[in-house]
């Protein structure tokens, strides 16, 4: 691939990594790759795409090692069992600087990448995380819709987020979220891993943009199976009861803080200035 950028000038030192997690996308990841690929050159920050192949059973797998064979942005974390979505990206961030941008585009080929990542890049100034709402959601099924609605009431409920939307695109600094730990699978670990980052920081400032969908090419989401409503159920609960706990932990924290005299690093916002 040429090495001529046709992009506008890229911001100094700004680097984005784009994650690419799949489970059996044999016939979808290559296509999902190279579209972002393709339009890497056109933003102005330096293109980093991962792979992570969760414990595919497919050829999922070896398409990535092609994938990075052709193109030096590419590089894979293979996981020889399933992890779950929430485990394998949260670990991922690990290797990923701190000062970096990331967003989560799933293998399935299910977003639309150049609209949606300009976007959420468009809105990133001034913020740590930028969450996506679906912009034409008549693009799925009335069934995925209720499903996704329901979940959404339900995060709201549990957690008092006021957002549009928790699941889809997104983009966020890798240290917004690194290093929290999330009891919570599917994707129940994003509501789990938001409030905790929340707690953490109470600062960290959030923004909202639109994302596209263009549907799913091949097959229907497994998110709207009654066994998995019913697991999406369970799992958010499970994430609600561990941020509890990591409340109280946090509180414990910033009264101990207060006693020994200590000006909080990151529990509470500084002073608000007259």
């Amino acid at each position: 691939m040429s090495e001529t950028r046709t992009a506008k000038t890229r911001d100094r030192g700004e680097k984005l990594c784009v994650l690419v997690p799949c489970l059996n996308e044999e016939d979808l990841v290559r296509r999902t790759v190279k579209e972002v690929l393709q339009h890497a050159d056109r933003i102005s920050v330096e293109v980093e795409v991962v792979m992570i192949d969760d414990g595919s059973t497919d050829g999922t797998r070896a398409v990535m090692q092609e994938l990075c064979t052709e193109d030096s942005r590419c590089r894979l974390l293979a996981h020889d069992v399933n992890r779950g979505l929430g485990r394998c990206v949260t670990e991922a961030y690990e290797t990923i600087e701190d000062d970096t941008w990331v967003t989560v585009f799933p293998g399935d080929s299910e977003f639309v990448f150049a609209e949606s990542i300009d976007n959420l890049l468009a809105a990133r100034h001034g913020h740590d995380v930028v969450l996506g709402y679906l912009y034409n959601p008549v693009v799925r099924k009335l069934s995925r819709r209720i499903a996704s609605t329901g979940f959404l009431k339900l995060t709201k409920t549990l957690y008092g987020f006021r957002w549009r939307s928790l699941n889809g695109m997104k983009l966020y600094r890798a240290s917004a979220f690194k290093g929290i730990h999330v009891e919570s699978g599917g994707h129940a670990y994003v509501a789990e891993l938001l409030a905790k980052a929340q707690l953490r920081r109470p600062d960290l400032r959030i923004a909202e943009a639109p994302y596209i969908s263009r549907g799913r090419a091949i097959g229907d989401s497994h998110a709207i199976k009654p066994m998995a409503v019913l697991r999406a159920v369970r799992e958010t609960y499970k994430g609600a009861k561990d941020v509890g706990q990591y409340r109280e932990k946090m509180v414990r924290r910033y009264h101990e803080e207060q006693e020994r005299g200590e000006q909080p690093e990151s529990f509470f916002p500084p002073p608000t200035r007259d």
